[in-house]
């Protein structure tokens, strides 16, 4: 009996150990560190769509991650719009993915709003930028939106954000609604509330892609320009879209404008590949599609905000890179739209 004791005390000793070192790595982890991504439920939610794969449920009230997001009847990140814009108003039309759409940004953070603040302030004339950004789309689904909403919305100009991961090959969709709030989800997003449990993903994540998936990544062939079959299938699928895209909006007169988003490592310079935009520029070029690069501008950015541009321990670009996005969209749009009816 005073054996089990004493292994019972030795345990219990090693087990306030092990907490105590933890809660101490943690303090200095959020010292050091900025605090992970803090996740409030329910996070944004979805439908089931047979043609786009999923949207947007309309008018619900949720967060993406500690941000209030609502949308509006027609499951856009907006109020209601009317469907045609008030006399005098000059009307955009934001596309794009979770990018234009905010993830862990307020709405006033993302590049949609931030132009329209800036186009209006510019040339003293309204202007109303709708933002359509749809998470974890791609190009082939964003020409399906816009054939959607052209007629819905009626704008006098599209923009297009096109990121790295939307050079995939069109897919049939399958199923349900995605599951946004599942129990394994809040559990991932509980566990991901520890700085240590971060840190340790984020230390670990390299070295597994290292190990597992750089070599066999489709984004990484994207960047580099290297040889791979999957990667031309997406090459293609993005060359339709746009030529497609191009071909909607000149129907109806509406403007096009391709905006190229780099990828975090690309704005930081710990990747030099930049295969993935000349490709873009290229195509948009070769069929009369206006298109700009935002790569120089967000790197100049970078060499005087740092991370700032990014939200910490994630992907997306910040407030800040999103005033540097919005910036460049504006010197080329206001007057790309200065010759189109209102």
């Amino acid at each position: 009996m005073a054996t089990l004791r004493s292994i019972g005390a030795h345990f219990l000793l090693l087990g306030s150990s092990l907490v105590a070192a933890f809660l101490v790595l943690e303090l200095c982890l959020r010292i050091a560190y900025p605090a992970p991504v803090r996740f409030v439920y329910p996070q944004e939610m979805y439908d089931f769509d047979p043609e786009l794969g999923h949207v947007l449920r309309p008018k619900q009230t949720a967060y993406t991650h500690d941000r209030v997001v609502r949308t509006n009847s027609q499951g856009l990140r907006a109020i209601e719009i009317a469907p045609q814009p008030a006399p005098g108003t000059l009307r955009v039309l934001a596309l794009g993915d979770s990018q234009t759409f905010g993830n862990g940004l307020d709405l006033s953070e993302t590049w949609p709003q931030q132009l329209e603040r800036l186009l209006s302030a510019a040339r003293g004339d309204r202007w109303e930028v709708i933002n359509a950004g749809l998470p974890g789309t791609d190009t082939w689904q964003h020409e399906i939106l816009l054939r959607r909403l052209l007629p819905a919305l009626h704008p006098h100009a599209v923009v297009l954000a096109l990121y790295v991961n939307d050079v995939v090959p069109r897919t049939n969709p399958r199923g349900g609604a995605q599951a946004s709030n599942t129990w394994g989800k809040h559990l991932i997003y509980l566990l991901k509330r520890s700085s240590v449990i971060t840190w340790a993903y984020y230390a670990l994540l390299p070295w597994y892609e290292g190990a597992f998936v750089a070599d066999n990544s489709i984004e990484e062939a994207v960047l580099s320009g290297k040889s791979d079959p999957r990667a031309e299938r997406g090459w293609r699928q993005v060359e339709h879209s746009l030529t497609e895209m191009k071909a909607l909006c000149d129907a109806r007169g509406v403007g096009l404008l391709v905006t190229i988003l780099p990828r975090r490592d690309q704005v930081s310079g710990h990747h030099q590949g930049r295969a993935y935009n000349e490709r873009v520029k290229k195509i948009a070029q070769s069929h009369g599609i206006a298109v700009i690069d935002v790569l120089p501008s967000l790197a100049a950015e970078y060499r005087v905000q740092g991370d700032k541009l990014f939200i910490p321990w994630d992907g997306h670009n910040a407030a800040t890179a999103n005033h540097v996005i919005s910036a460049r969209i504006a010197e080329v749009l206001k007057d790309f739209t200065a010759a189109r009816p209102r």
